[in-house]
């Protein structure tokens, strides 16, 4: 069987345990081989595009069965594309925007090198994290060892690969020694996870309207997407589409920061109301601070 055609078909079949509707079916991924890498690029966005649902459901559940299938596939995919470092690049959001994420996720240097220096687990659907907020349980093995290249301990992070929940518990203890300096972190923040979920952003919710926004208002959805993922299917997603659907069209950023304090019935009453909704708060201020 041709990789082509093996990507395509554990494409369809993870996607399909994941509960999701196999799309894989219309995406072409051309020889890396032969193609030019604009076309190999291409071909790994559409694949990511395709698993993103079945990752962005992942992340909002405790279902540690079902990461690792997503990931084991994204380690497929790799195989045949394999994941390149990103070229060093200016701020593609605002520094308000970058602060805010750096904020939620770390608080400051001092409180980092003190609580974050070294691996958490943060609980609920999570996986093993370090750095500024960087997740190694919704990554996979090659994408971990070339994002921290840079860090001796690199290898040991690379078995952090799609093990999330409960799960993640144990391992992290095993990581216990590993030092992750801030000035590291800040980087593969910069250089990898920021753009990474800008692109993120920019797909679910549309590049069209994306770009329309003011650096702010973008900086704020691209928190909210770093914080909660992508996917907009299910109950809990309804104020992403009305973002989506209704906001960005007309690019209202009353609208989105409507939509983004909305959020919060989803924590309201939970252990989790004060962090989420805290940072629901600072994301729509900041969007109707925009200009």
């Amino acid at each position: 069987m041709s990789a082509r055609r093996l990507l395509l078909a554990l494409l369809v079949v993870s996607l399909t345990a994941c509960g999701q509707v196999p799309v894989a079916a219309s995406i072409s991924v051309p020889d890396p081989v032969a193609a030019p890498a604009a076309a190999v690029a291409e071909a790994r966005a559409d694949v990511a595009d395709a698993a993103a649902p079945a990752v962005a459901s992942a992340q909002e559940s405790t279902s540690a069965a079902v990461m690792p299938v997503v990931v084991a596939l994204q380690e497929v995919v790799q195989e045949v594309m394999p994941p390149a470092a990103s070229p060093a690049q200016v701020s593609i959001i605002s520094p308000a925007a970058v602060a805010l994420i750096v904020r939620w996720e770390v608080g400051s240097q001092a409180l980092y090198t003190r609580r974050y220096e070294s691996p958490i687990w943060p609980g609920g659907a999570s996986g093993v994290t370090w750095g500024v907020g960087y997740d190694g349980g919704h990554q996979t093995r090659q994408q971990i060892g070339v994002d921290w290249s840079a860090l001796e301990a690199a290898s040991r992070l690379q078995a952090t690969a799609g093990i999330t929940g409960s799960t993640a518990q144990p391992v992290v203890r095993d990581l216990r020694d590993v030092r992750v300096p801030f000035g590291l972190a800040s980087d593969v923040f910069g250089v990898a996870s920021l753009p990474r979920y800008h692109s993120s952003a920019r797909r679910a919710f549309g590049a069209d309207g994306f770009d329309a926004l003011p650096a702010d208002a973008r900086g704020a959805l691209v928190s909210l997407v770093y914080n909660r993922g992508a996917s907009m299917t299910g109950p809990a997603r309804a104020e992403m589409r009305a973002i989506r659907d209704v906001c960005l069209p007309g690019t209202d950023v009353h609208c989105i920061a409507r939509q983004i304090r909305q959020m919060c019935r989803l924590w309201r009453g939970t252990n989790l109301e004060a962090g989420l909704c805290g940072r629901r708060e600072d994301e729509a201020g900041l969007t109707e601070r925009a200009r």
